[in-house]
């Protein structure tokens, strides 16, 4: 059996989110199993992947690379995004 490669897509938590996007779903963390967000941009790198992509938040995950790829539409989405009321109380 041919091992399937991984995709590692970085999220935020869930708790961690200044503002969130109309069209994020939530999810699970692979690696501490807390709960994230997954912008449109992420799901749609889910669909493309089916089975193949890690959701691993910013926090397990660590630094990010300045050089890292953005998931394709990901530089928009903080735009269409509004303030997290969660964060409020």
């Amino acid at each position: 059996m041919e091992d399937v490669p991984t995709v590692k897509l970085v999220v935020m938590r869930l708790k961690d989110m200044h503002r969130v996007h109309p069209g994020q779903i939530t999810a699970r963390c692979s690696m501490c199993h807390k709960k994230v967000g997954v912008y449109p941009s992420g799901q749609k790198v889910m669909k493309e992947y089916p089975g193949e992509v890690e959701l691993v938040c910013s926090v397990c995950n660590g630094p990010v690379s300045p050089f890292a790829p953005l998931a394709p539409g990901a530089e928009i989405e903080p735009f269409e995004s509004v303030r997290n009321k969660e964060k409020d109380n």
